[in-house]
């Protein structure tokens, strides 16, 4: 049901969506939402806001109650390609992982709950690095549910990825079942939600549409103008089947419930009910979640990882060549599929995206190798990018 905003119920959407801290973001949101028309259709969009108000009024709470800097902060700095975040109950394998893939030295002991602070590690895939972090096991509570300990939280939300290990010895889907609950109480989702339409958002090139069906009640030149309403000026629009600006809406107002890519690590395959349990998961997780079965002990299945860790997040690899050069870079940028050469231009330095003239490609996006191109032209893995300013 769409939500028929107002322009001052817009605007103040627009700049909860631009608020960086909590701190910040709770009195925008509660204005955003005392902005809602109040009707029926707007039920699921008001419950959704105040959720994510309480949500981000605990995460104040628990970091005034450790206070800055002092121990059980969980924050780590991002390094590498993307910061992915490690989760799952106690015993399921999350330290052997991270001592099998990466330099990092994790305590990896018998007894349960031996994790007590996030461990950060190195995976290497080719030539891009993904920064993993174990975090401390999710507990039980009272009620039956399990939540991230304290901290953990924040972490998780300002993380880009997500492993969720299971362990194959004991139920796998209950397993993930109870933390795809938690991370739905945190407004947090390990899966896109169902639509025929999907928007991403770029840096440049204005809004671009690819259209598989038909546009109802309204023009190509509209939709640009309602996305620019939402200050949503660059992007890319793909659509399938049917859409109104009512199914646009809906998909830009649904950013409230985070989207976290995940994969899901069936770990301890080696063990007598591992390939039944392996059958279950995979039919529960279907393909918006990728499964891959492993064994810690064994190595079975680890080299895979890096690979669907970088599909998953939907990465590339960009080479850059100055004017002239033989060769390119041997260091990759990388970027999120469908960014443009602007996006990659203001990525190494604004002023080179100021200044922009034009580019040359080579690789799968070019229509032949040296390809002269626009700010526009979308890019693809494995390319090789010349700019001219």
């Amino acid at each position: 049901m769409p939500a028929n905003l107002t322009a001052e119920a817009k605007a103040k959407w627009n700049r909860a969506q631009q608020a960086r801290t909590p701190k910040e973001k709770i009195p925008a949101l509660q204005e955003f939402l005392s902005a809602i028309p109040k009707h029926k259709g707007n039920e699921r969009l008001r419950a959704q806001v105040k959720r994510q108000i309480a949500q981000l009024k605990a995460e104040m709470h628990a970091r005034q109650k450790r206070g800055s800097g002092r121990p059980g902060e969980r924050s780590i700095q991002k390094a590498g390609a993307a910061q992915i975040a490690v989760l799952g109950l106690t015993k399921v394998g999350r330290s052997s992982l991270l001592a099998a893939l990466t330099a990092a030295k994790p305590v990896v002991a018998p007894y349960p709950y031996a994790t007590k602070e996030s461990v950060p590690g190195m995976l290497q895939f080719e030539d891009v690095q993904f920064q993993l972090v174990e975090l401390p096991a999710l507990v039980p509570e009272g009620d039956g549910r399990f939540v991230f300990q304290e901290g953990c939280g924040a972490l998780v939300r300002n993380c880009d990825g997500l492993i969720i290990m299971v362990d194959l010895g004991a139920d796998p889907v209950e397993q993930l079942e109870r933390i795809l609950a938690e991370l739905s109480r945190s407004q947090m989702s390990a899966t896109r939600l169902e639509s025929n339409v999907s928007i991403t958002k770029t840096r440049s090139g204005g809004i671009q549409l690819s259209a598989a069906g038909r546009f109802l009640g309204c023009t190509p030149e509209e939709i640009a103008s309602f996305l620019k309403s939402y200050s949503i000026p660059n992007a890319i629009v793909r659509t399938m089947g049917d859409v109104t600006l009512d199914d646009i809406e809906d998909v830009i107002l649904e950013t409230s419930l985070i989207y976290k890519p995940t994969v899901v690590l069936a770990n301890k395959a080696d063990v007598p009910d591992g390939s039944a349990n392996s059958r279950r998961l995979i039919d529960r997780a279907t393909s918006k979640m990728p499964v891959l079965v492993i064994s810690c002990h064994t190595g079975f299945g680890l080299p895979e990882l890096g690979k669907r860790l970088f599909e998953t997040l939907g990465l590339a690899r960009v080479y850059t060549k100055e004017p002239n050069a033989t060769s390119p870079s041997p260091e990759p940028f990388i970027i999120k599929n469908g960014m443009t050469v602007g996006d990659l231009s203001r990525q190494i330095h604004s002023v080179l995206f100021r200044h922009f003239k034009y580019a040359r490609v080579w690789g799968k996006s070019a229509s032949y190798d040296g390809e002269r191109v626009g700010i526009s032209h979308i890019l693809s893995d494995g390319d090789t990018v010349e700019i001219h300013a």
